[in-house]
């Protein structure tokens, strides 16, 4: 039925640019899972369970990690059953799962709520649009990635506010009941009848090419399967490795400091009304992008722009250490935010154009690793860092070092060969 309404839908417009929208929600939808939204949940737990923020951190961290190994399962399914049945299957245990964290009361049932907000939320409703949108766009590609950002910055922007005022006004429990409700009512039916896997699917090319060249889909196809990587070739070069550890970079900073934000911005002296209004900063940039990637990341080798956003991060990272007040914290997070969007929008064009669309799910599927990985490892430092200093300053020199090692390692990234 859903192809019935794709071609309908098709007469008015190229349905990759619906595709592109339905992939956008299913970013927001992945929140409940993302880092900005579980952060305001974890003053309540350590208040009403009263484990130490060090434990919450580590919790946290295993249950990242875990969830990371399994992503390239995730991509697997995704390149087997297709976009549509996995985006479904997803939304309707990820409702689930916000369903069973309203009753979390010990150490066992956090961490397996943990474990299973990651591995549905953030990885894999984050592994699943991005693996869908390329296969509908091709020289449109960054412009259509970017855009598909905007999903994860509405999140950013309005989430930690939404779940703070549940938290204030419902309490904890009630503020998860929330997010399963809207996810069995919102996401999964858009997902069920309106996503179409790939343009192919309904007689289309991608960027709709079928209307103004004469390519065949099956002509496109042979196209596509002489210029993509298996993973296994993929995995055999030496970009996917450098770029899959550039990758784990920002996961790594954004998870361990938005877990910790309203304790960190606490050791600035910023209260928690205006953390919450600091933190929805973050998204702000991103509403910039768009024009971004069509005036740089379309036009600049990718390399290059690591580099830039990588640098940029280091000196970024070394500003907070000055940060008392609530403009200079803005500062900082509006900055953040900027170089952040830009690098993970070069990020997700580089996996398709250096590795081609035919195995895009699974060989995404094994680069979320990384990234899943890399936000398994920013928790701990972060609350080691204000467990045994009292602040966040040693943690955030840290992450600066890691940034120039980054940065060094862009040098030597550059187009493979199949």
């Amino acid at each position: 039925m859903q192809k019935k309404i794709a071609l309908k839908l098709n007469q008015y417009g190229f349905y990759g640019w619906f595709i592109l929208f339905l992939s956008a929600i299913a970013m927001f939808f992945s929140s409940p899972g993302q880092t900005y939204s579980i952060s305001v949940f974890i003053d309540s737990y350590i208040l009403e369970f009263g484990y130490s923020r060090t434990l919450i951190s580590s919790i946290y961290s295993m249950a990242t990690v875990l969830s990371g190994i399994l992503m390239i399962f995730v991509g697997k399914a995704v390149d087997h059953f297709g976009s549509r049945f996995m985006l479904v299957t997803v939304g309707i245990l990820l409702t689930l799962t916000a369903f069973f964290n309203s009753f979390v009361a010990n150490i066992p049932m956090i961490f397996i709520g943990f474990f299973l907000l990651r591995f549905l939320g953030q990885g894999s409703l984050t592994l699943i649009p991005a693996s869908l949108v390329p296969q509908w766009f091709d020289k449109r590609r960054a412009l259509a990635i970017s855009l598909l950002s905007l999903g994860t910055i509405f999140g950013n922007l309005l989430v930690p506010a939404f779940n703070l005022h549940m938290i204030n006004t419902y309490g904890w429990s009630n503020a998860w009941r929330s997010w399963a409700l809207l996810l069995l009512f919102v996401l999964v039916p858009l997902m069920w009848f309106f996503i179409v896997n790939k343009p192919e699917d309904i007689g289309l090319l991608p960027d709709n090419k079928a209307r103004t060249d004469n390519l065949t889909p099956d002509q496109v196809f042979d196209a596509m399967a002489k210029k993509s990587f298996s993973l296994s070739e993929a995995l055999r070069t030496k970009e996917f490795w450098f770029v899959g550890i550039i990758s784990m970079i920002i996961p790594m900073v954004t998870t361990g400091m938005m877990f910790h934000f309203f304790s960190l911005m606490a050791s600035k002296g910023i209260p928690e009304s205006s953390t919450a209004f600091v933190i929805g900063l973050v998204a702000l940039p991103g509403f910039l992008i768009p024009v971004i990637a069509g005036t740089i990341i379309d036009k600049y080798r990718s390399k290059h722009i690591l580099m830039l956003t990588l640098g940029l991060l280091t000196l970024d990272l070394l500003f907070m250490l000055k940060v008392q007040t609530v403009i200079e914290a803005s500062i900082f997070i509006l900055i953040y935010g900027l170089v952040t969007n830009v690098q993970n929008v070069t990020t997700n064009v580089i996996w398709v154009r250096y590795f081609g669309r035919l195995h895009l799910g699974s060989i995404r599927g094994a680069a979320t690793v990384f990234m899943v990985i890399g936000s398994a490892f920013g928790t701990i430092p972060f609350g080691l860092s204000y467990d045994l200093t009292g602040d966040y300053q040693a943690v955030f020199i840290v992450m600066a070092v890691a940034t120039i090692l980054g940065m060094i390692m862009a040098l030597f990234i550059k187009k493979p060969v199949k």
